[in-house]
């Protein structure tokens, strides 16, 4: 299978990516599927950068290993799939077990947050999860799976708040909510936080780059001053900041709302 250059030049990484997915989908034998990195990266599940290439993951059954232009090719007895977003891909449960052979712990569990979160669609249960791991067997990465499944969390919204939650867990600090709704006293909604401590009303929240837009500066401003005059604690998180800083700025705001360990 070829992939006529001209199609991919002058397009973006993703316009590539979709214009591979696109051509490779039209030829892919039957019982043939995208896997692995590619098969997340249709479903929406992030990947770190390194693995974002110009290539498509290709399984067959059997002993056949498929080749051509971009392809790498892999074989598999036996595996569930599915048909998302237009492409043929290995269940998202099975595919978290399969990335394990390419993705640390801690991006096992970005992943996984990925999977739980019904934002912007659930891809999958933590049930089937649990399934797919044990039916895993000896698999490559099988320790990285068992370490990170048991710190998956339903209703992440994002990469970055993985991050921030495994931040201040392994400080030693308690545990948020996520996304949760926040209301007034007279029980009007004032925002929803990423990762809440109700019982000591703080709040953190991790700004991406959409923040330095004027509308949406806008919004976090006029939500952020509700928050404080209902007496809330806001810590937001950018880009800059390090693991010390979260870990420091959350225990700070914590022991000053009455925390104590």
């Amino acid at each position: 299978m070829r992939v006529p250059r001209a199609l991919l030049d002058g397009a973006d990484a993703d316009a590539q990516f979709s214009i591979l997915c696109d051509c490779y989908r039209a030829k892919l034998p039957r019982g043939w599927f995208f896997s692995g990195p590619t098969a997340a990266r249709i479903i929406g599940v992030p990947l770190p950068n390194r693995l974002e290439r110009l290539e498509v993951h290709v399984t067959a059954p059997g002993d056949f290993l498929p080749r051509g232009t971009f392809v790498v090719g892999h074989k598999a007895a036996a595996a569930e799939t599915t048909s998302m977003f237009g492409h043929r891909v290995r269940v998202p449960a099975e595919l978290w077990c399969e990335l394990a052979s390419v993705l640390t712990v801690d991006e096992l569990i970005t992943a996984g947050d990925r999977m739980l979160s019904e934002k912007p669609v659930m891809l999958t249960t933590r049930r089937h999860l649990e399934r797919a791991l044990t039916a895993y067997g000896a698999g490559r990465g099988v320790r990285k799976l068992r370490e990170a499944l048991p710190q998956l969390r339903e209703n992440v919204w994002s990469p970055r708040e993985t991050w921030v939650r495994l931040v201040i867990l392994r400080a030693g600090l308690p545990e948020p909510e996520r996304n949760a709704r926040i209301y007034s006293s007279d029980g009007k909604q004032i925002a929803i936080g990423d990762l809440v401590y109700r019982r000591y009303k703080v709040v953190i929240e991790y700004e991406g780059e959409r923040w330095h837009g004027d509308r949406w500066s806008g919004i976090d401003v006029d939500r952020y001053n509700k928050l404080v005059l209902a007496g809330w604690t806001v810590i937001r998180v950018r880009k800059h900041h390090t693991e010390a800083d979260v870990e420091r700025m959350t225990r700070e705001a914590l022991v000053l709302k009455g925390w104590r360990g």
